[in-house]
């Protein structure tokens, strides 16, 4: 793909906007995406009718132009001054969603408190389009996801030498995991204060605890000893299982 022309005042650094412009693709005649939105260019939306045509040099120029305006709007949503490749993702994500999707995403909300993996993770969020009526994730859009979240970590020029380790440990086990091992001990002694204080103390929890020891004594036949004791054991289960889950899914 012959990349947008270098010379023009990009705002943003220029592997952001090859990444842009590779992922938007460049038509210079009008087209539908696959939402049915008249599209021309880089994946420019207004003003675009049915018989609008451009030039390469003037679809470059609107690129520049639309950058230029959103990456001004994106740095103005940061409350944490984002660097230049975290300014080029989130463009990237807002040129694609929208500036009101970023501003309600969570991906922003977490740049904001600081929490770059947590916002890196969020953008994959964003991997769904209706087509035909219908929600659908879509392939393109999740690698595109996947290319902003990556740009967004990724380190700048002049400190990647000091951010990039070059021995990098093994992932973590299942069983080393810190919610594994203190998730059980946690929520099962808070299930069991709950249960054995279950009254007008716990409040709205009062009624389906007491539902519960009631099917558990009363249905069931078990003694009430028992019962925290099958909580515990039915939380802890749950809670491995969420994290196999989790993991199943690269989360953690």
């Amino acid at each position: 793909m012959t990349l947008p022309d270098p010379a023009l005042p990009w705002p943003l650094p220029m592997p952001a906007v090859a990444m842009i412009a590779e992922r938007e693709g460049c038509r210079l005649k009008a087209y539908r995406c696959v939402a049915g939105v008249l599209t021309c260019g880089y994946g420019e939306t207004d003003g675009i009718t049915p018989t609008t045509q451009w030039t390469q040099a003037e679809a470059d120029k609107r690129l520049c132009d639309s950058l230029t305006r959103y990456a001004l709007h994106v740095a103005a949503m940061c409350e944490q001054h984002p660097m230049p490749n975290q300014l080029g993702a989130l463009t990237s994500l807002a040129y694609n969603i929208g500036l009101d999707g970023l501003k309600g995403s969570t991906v922003l909300r977490c740049h904001n408190r600081g929490d770059w993996q947590a916002a890196s993770r969020a953008f994959g969020l964003w991997n769904k389009a209706r087509v035909n009526g219908v929600l659908t994730e879509l392939a393109g859009l999740t690698a595109r996801r996947a290319a902003e979240a990556a740009l967004y970590l990724a380190p700048e020029p002049d400190d990647q030498h000091e951010r990039m380790p070059q021995a990098v440990e093994s992932e973590s086990s299942l069983a080393s995991s810190p919610i594994n091992k203190g998730g059980i001990v946690a929520a099962g002694t808070g299930v069991i204060g709950a249960l054995s204080s279950a009254g007008e103390s716990v409040g709205g929890l009062a009624t389906p605890i007491g539902h519960a020891k009631e099917f558990l004594v009363g249905t069931l036949g078990l003694s009430p000893s028992l019962i925290p004791f099958i909580v515990l054991v039915a939380v802890g289960g749950a809670v491995i299982w969420w994290r196999a889950e989790q993991r199943k899914q690269g989360w953690v």
